[in-house]
Protein backbone atom coordinates (compact mmCIF):
# COMPACT_ATOMS: atom_id res chain seq x y z
CA UNK A 1 0.00 0.00 0.00
CA UNK A 2 1.14 3.66 -0.44
CA UNK A 3 2.91 5.14 1.88
CA UNK A 4 0.16 8.38 1.66
CA UNK A 5 -2.91 6.25 1.67
CA UNK A 6 -1.58 4.55 4.95
CA UNK A 7 -0.86 7.89 6.21
CA UNK A 8 -4.06 9.21 5.10
CA UNK A 9 -5.89 6.06 6.45
CA UNK A 10 -4.05 6.47 9.75
CA UNK A 11 -5.40 9.71 10.07
CA UNK A 12 -9.06 8.98 9.22
CA UNK A 13 -8.99 6.54 11.62
CA UNK A 14 -7.56 8.68 14.05
CA UNK A 15 -10.42 11.67 13.14
CA UNK A 16 -13.22 8.88 13.35
CA UNK A 17 -11.97 7.56 17.16
CA UNK A 18 -11.56 11.10 18.13
CA UNK A 19 -15.22 12.48 16.95
CA UNK A 20 -16.69 9.07 18.81
CA UNK A 21 -15.08 9.96 21.60
CA UNK A 22 -16.27 13.58 21.39
CA UNK A 23 -19.18 12.85 20.70
CA UNK A 24 -19.36 10.00 24.19
CA UNK A 25 -18.34 13.20 25.75
CA UNK A 26 -20.91 15.45 24.80
CA UNK A 27 -24.03 13.06 25.15
CA UNK A 28 -22.51 11.56 28.52
CA UNK A 29 -23.14 15.24 29.65
CA UNK A 30 -26.20 15.87 28.39
CA UNK A 31 -27.22 12.68 30.05
CA UNK A 32 -25.62 13.53 33.58
CA UNK A 33 -27.27 16.73 33.76
CA UNK A 34 -30.47 16.11 32.92
CA UNK A 35 -30.06 13.25 35.62
CA UNK A 36 -28.91 15.88 38.24
CA UNK A 37 -31.69 18.42 37.35
CA UNK A 38 -34.83 16.27 36.15
CA UNK A 39 -37.52 16.63 38.87
CA UNK A 40 -40.87 15.49 38.19
CA UNK A 41 -43.87 17.25 40.09
CA UNK A 42 -47.69 15.68 40.53
CA UNK A 43 -49.81 18.37 40.02
CA UNK A 44 -53.26 18.27 38.19
CA UNK A 45 -53.89 20.41 35.46
CA UNK A 46 -56.41 23.19 35.45
CA UNK A 47 -60.01 22.50 35.11
CA UNK A 48 -58.80 18.53 35.31
CA UNK A 49 -58.76 18.64 31.70
CA UNK A 50 -56.31 15.71 30.71
CA UNK A 51 -55.22 16.09 26.49
CA UNK A 52 -52.29 15.75 24.61
CA UNK A 53 -50.34 18.57 23.19
CA UNK A 54 -50.34 19.26 19.70
CA UNK A 55 -47.50 20.85 18.22
CA UNK A 56 -48.66 24.13 17.62
CA UNK A 57 -50.52 24.30 21.22
CA UNK A 58 -49.40 27.59 23.32
CA UNK A 59 -46.80 25.89 26.47
CA UNK A 60 -46.80 27.54 29.63
CA UNK A 61 -43.53 27.52 32.01
CA UNK A 62 -42.93 28.32 35.51
CA UNK A 63 -39.85 29.97 36.01
CA UNK A 64 -38.69 30.41 39.80
CA UNK A 65 -35.51 32.24 41.23
CA UNK A 66 -35.62 30.70 45.22
CA UNK A 67 -32.53 32.30 47.42
CA UNK A 68 -31.93 28.87 49.43
CA UNK A 69 -29.12 28.28 52.06
CA UNK A 70 -28.06 25.38 53.93
CA UNK A 71 -30.87 24.06 56.46
CA UNK A 72 -33.29 27.04 54.92
CA UNK A 73 -35.77 26.19 52.25
CA UNK A 74 -36.11 29.80 51.21
CA UNK A 75 -38.83 31.39 49.07
CA UNK A 76 -39.03 32.67 45.50
CA UNK A 77 -37.57 35.72 45.40
CA UNK A 78 -38.73 36.03 41.28
CA UNK A 79 -41.48 34.00 39.66
CA UNK A 80 -42.03 34.87 36.22
CA UNK A 81 -44.79 32.56 33.72
CA UNK A 82 -43.28 32.51 30.01
CA UNK A 83 -46.07 31.75 27.27
CA UNK A 84 -44.72 30.16 23.93
CA UNK A 85 -47.30 30.05 21.43
CA UNK A 86 -45.61 28.65 17.67
CA UNK A 87 -48.41 29.66 15.98
CA UNK A 88 -48.01 33.93 16.29
CA UNK A 89 -44.35 33.34 16.98
CA UNK A 90 -44.55 35.23 19.86
CA UNK A 91 -43.27 34.89 23.25
CA UNK A 92 -44.67 36.50 26.72
CA UNK A 93 -42.88 36.85 30.10
CA UNK A 94 -45.29 37.87 32.53
CA UNK A 95 -43.28 38.74 36.19
CA UNK A 96 -45.60 37.68 39.17
CA UNK A 97 -45.05 39.72 42.04
CA UNK A 98 -44.02 37.84 45.58
CA UNK A 99 -46.73 39.71 47.50
CA UNK A 100 -49.34 38.70 45.15
CA UNK A 101 -52.30 37.83 47.37
CA UNK A 102 -53.50 34.32 46.43
CA UNK A 103 -55.92 31.72 47.95
CA UNK A 104 -54.20 28.25 48.48
CA UNK A 105 -55.89 25.28 46.88
CA UNK A 106 -57.47 23.01 48.93
CA UNK A 107 -57.20 25.25 51.96
CA UNK A 108 -59.67 28.19 53.01
CA UNK A 109 -57.16 30.73 53.12
CA UNK A 110 -54.96 33.29 51.67
CA UNK A 111 -51.29 33.91 51.20
CA UNK A 112 -48.74 35.66 49.39
CA UNK A 113 -47.31 34.14 46.21
CA UNK A 114 -44.07 33.39 47.99
CA UNK A 115 -45.48 32.11 51.24
CA UNK A 116 -46.87 29.07 49.29
CA UNK A 117 -43.15 27.31 48.66
CA UNK A 118 -42.69 27.68 52.18
CA UNK A 119 -46.22 25.40 52.63
CA UNK A 120 -45.94 23.10 50.02
CA UNK A 121 -42.82 23.86 47.97
CA UNK A 122 -42.83 23.97 44.17
CA UNK A 123 -45.84 21.52 43.57
CA UNK A 124 -48.45 24.03 45.58
CA UNK A 125 -46.52 26.95 43.84
CA UNK A 126 -47.33 25.31 40.53
CA UNK A 127 -51.56 25.10 41.59
CA UNK A 128 -51.40 28.16 43.19
CA UNK A 129 -50.27 30.00 39.97
CA UNK A 130 -52.63 27.80 37.66
CA UNK A 131 -55.33 28.74 39.80
CA UNK A 132 -54.58 32.27 39.85
CA UNK A 133 -54.13 32.83 36.25
CA UNK A 134 -56.30 30.10 34.82
CA UNK A 135 -53.99 28.34 32.57
CA UNK A 136 -51.74 24.58 32.67
CA UNK A 137 -48.28 25.00 33.81
CA UNK A 138 -46.68 22.74 31.84
CA UNK A 139 -42.75 23.01 33.02
CA UNK A 140 -41.50 24.21 35.88
CA UNK A 141 -37.87 25.55 36.47
CA UNK A 142 -36.43 26.75 40.25
CA UNK A 143 -33.08 28.25 40.34
CA UNK A 144 -31.42 28.51 43.26
CA UNK A 145 -30.19 32.17 42.58
CA UNK A 146 -26.64 31.71 45.01
CA UNK A 147 -26.30 29.89 41.51
CA UNK A 148 -27.15 32.90 39.43
CA UNK A 149 -23.24 34.55 39.85
CA UNK A 150 -21.95 31.22 38.39
CA UNK A 151 -24.19 31.41 35.30
CA UNK A 152 -23.73 35.03 34.86
CA UNK A 153 -19.61 35.20 34.98
CA UNK A 154 -20.03 32.39 32.12
CA UNK A 155 -22.26 34.24 29.78
CA UNK A 156 -20.03 37.23 29.61
CA UNK A 157 -20.90 40.95 29.14
CA UNK A 158 -24.76 41.61 28.71
CA UNK A 159 -25.56 44.65 26.78
CA UNK A 160 -29.02 45.63 27.95
CA UNK A 161 -31.33 49.30 27.54
CA UNK A 162 -31.28 50.71 31.17
CA UNK A 163 -33.76 53.03 32.41
CA UNK A 164 -33.52 54.26 35.57
CA UNK A 165 -30.07 56.35 36.93
CA UNK A 166 -28.57 55.00 40.26
CA UNK A 167 -25.74 53.54 41.63
CA UNK A 168 -25.02 50.17 43.88
CA UNK A 169 -22.26 48.33 45.49
CA UNK A 170 -19.93 50.93 44.09
CA UNK A 171 -21.25 50.79 40.64
CA UNK A 172 -23.02 53.97 38.70
CA UNK A 173 -25.72 52.81 35.90
CA UNK A 174 -26.31 55.61 33.62
CA UNK A 175 -29.44 55.79 31.36
CA UNK A 176 -29.09 54.28 27.94
CA UNK A 177 -27.58 51.07 26.47
CA UNK A 178 -25.11 49.68 28.78
CA UNK A 179 -22.41 47.29 28.66
CA UNK A 180 -22.21 45.38 31.76
CA UNK A 181 -19.43 42.83 32.90
CA UNK A 182 -20.61 39.84 35.45
CA UNK A 183 -19.94 42.03 38.65
CA UNK A 184 -22.15 44.82 36.97
CA UNK A 185 -25.08 42.84 36.35
CA UNK A 186 -25.20 41.25 39.65
CA UNK A 187 -25.30 44.55 41.16
CA UNK A 188 -27.71 45.51 38.66
CA UNK A 189 -30.27 43.22 39.26
CA UNK A 190 -29.84 43.00 43.07
CA UNK A 191 -30.85 46.65 44.02
CA UNK A 192 -33.90 47.18 44.80
CA UNK A 193 -34.75 50.07 47.95
CA UNK A 194 -33.32 52.80 45.27
CA UNK A 195 -36.15 51.96 42.90
CA UNK A 196 -38.76 53.44 43.13
CA UNK A 197 -40.92 51.01 41.71
CA UNK A 198 -39.76 48.26 44.14
CA UNK A 199 -39.70 44.70 43.49
CA UNK A 200 -41.45 45.57 40.12
CA UNK A 201 -38.63 47.50 38.86
CA UNK A 202 -35.83 45.29 40.14
CA UNK A 203 -37.89 42.88 37.98
CA UNK A 204 -37.74 44.65 35.11
CA UNK A 205 -34.33 45.03 35.88
CA UNK A 206 -33.91 40.89 36.23
CA UNK A 207 -35.53 40.22 32.87
CA UNK A 208 -33.56 42.47 31.05
CA UNK A 209 -30.67 40.50 32.22
CA UNK A 210 -32.49 37.06 31.47
CA UNK A 211 -33.69 38.42 27.74
CA UNK A 212 -29.96 39.45 26.99
CA UNK A 213 -27.93 36.06 28.59
CA UNK A 214 -30.29 34.00 26.45
CA UNK A 215 -30.11 36.03 23.33
CA UNK A 216 -26.16 36.49 23.88
CA UNK A 217 -26.31 32.73 23.73
CA UNK A 218 -28.46 31.63 21.00
CA UNK A 219 -26.77 34.55 18.62
CA UNK A 220 -23.00 32.64 19.53
CA UNK A 221 -24.56 29.14 19.01
CA UNK A 222 -21.77 28.31 21.00
CA UNK A 223 -21.76 24.63 22.21
CA UNK A 224 -18.62 24.38 24.43
CA UNK A 225 -19.91 27.36 25.46
CA UNK A 226 -23.62 25.93 26.64
CA UNK A 227 -21.66 22.76 27.59
CA UNK A 228 -19.88 24.67 30.77
CA UNK A 229 -22.96 26.21 30.99
CA UNK A 230 -24.60 22.98 31.41
CA UNK A 231 -21.56 22.19 34.54
CA UNK A 232 -22.22 25.62 36.25
CA UNK A 233 -25.87 25.03 36.32
CA UNK A 234 -26.59 21.53 37.47
CA UNK A 235 -26.14 22.01 40.88
CA UNK A 236 -28.47 25.02 41.10
CA UNK A 237 -31.55 23.58 38.89
CA UNK A 238 -34.10 21.77 39.17
CA UNK A 239 -37.19 21.32 36.50
CA UNK A 240 -39.35 18.46 35.12
CA UNK A 241 -37.71 18.87 31.42
CA UNK A 242 -36.02 16.07 30.34
CA UNK A 243 -33.99 15.44 27.48
CA UNK A 244 -36.51 14.70 24.95
CA UNK A 245 -38.78 17.74 26.01
CA UNK A 246 -35.68 20.05 25.24
CA UNK A 247 -35.42 18.75 21.86
CA UNK A 248 -39.24 19.35 20.93
CA UNK A 249 -39.16 22.71 22.72
CA UNK A 250 -36.11 23.54 20.12
CA UNK A 251 -37.77 21.87 17.22
CA UNK A 252 -41.72 23.34 17.83
CA UNK A 253 -40.94 26.48 19.80
CA UNK A 254 -37.17 27.97 19.91
CA UNK A 255 -38.65 30.33 16.75
CA UNK A 256 -41.51 31.73 18.78
CA UNK A 257 -38.45 32.68 21.40
CA UNK A 258 -37.05 35.36 18.56
CA UNK A 259 -40.13 37.85 19.67
CA UNK A 260 -40.23 38.49 23.23
CA UNK A 261 -42.69 40.53 25.06
CA UNK A 262 -42.48 41.24 28.79
CA UNK A 263 -44.79 42.83 30.97
CA UNK A 264 -45.57 42.81 34.97
CA UNK A 265 -49.11 41.19 36.29
CA UNK A 266 -51.52 44.30 36.56
CA UNK A 267 -52.90 45.96 40.14
CA UNK A 268 -51.43 47.37 42.93
CA UNK A 269 -50.29 47.50 46.18
CA UNK A 270 -52.35 47.77 49.14
CA UNK A 271 -52.02 47.45 53.49
CA UNK A 272 -54.29 44.05 54.06
CA UNK A 273 -56.68 43.80 56.75
CA UNK A 274 -54.16 41.56 58.60
CA UNK A 275 -51.53 44.46 58.38
CA UNK A 276 -49.63 42.97 55.94
CA UNK A 277 -48.74 44.80 52.44
CA UNK A 278 -49.99 42.78 49.52
CA UNK A 279 -50.11 42.96 45.66
CA UNK A 280 -53.43 42.85 44.50
CA UNK A 281 -53.60 42.05 41.09
CA UNK A 282 -56.37 42.97 38.75
CA UNK A 283 -57.99 40.33 36.68
CA UNK A 284 -55.11 37.93 36.14
CA UNK A 285 -57.35 35.38 34.51
CA UNK A 286 -56.87 37.55 31.70
CA UNK A 287 -53.51 38.06 31.37
CA UNK A 288 -53.25 34.97 28.95
CA UNK A 289 -56.08 35.12 27.66
CA UNK A 290 -55.52 36.76 24.22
Amino acid sequence: MNKKWKVGITILIGLTVLSGGLLFFVFSKVGAFFDETYEPIDVPVAGNEEKEPAPDDKIHILLMGVDERPHDKGRPDVMMVVEIDPKSDKTKVVSLPRDTKVSIPGRDESTKLNHTYTYGGTSLTVQTVQQLLDINIDYYAKVNMNGFEGVINEVGELTIDNELDFTFDGYHFSKGKLTLSPDEALAYVRMRKQDPLGDEGRNERQRKVIKASVDKLLEQNDFGKILELLDTVSPYLQWNIQEKDLKTLYSDYSHALKQIQSSELPGEGKLGEDGLWYFIAEDPERVFSD
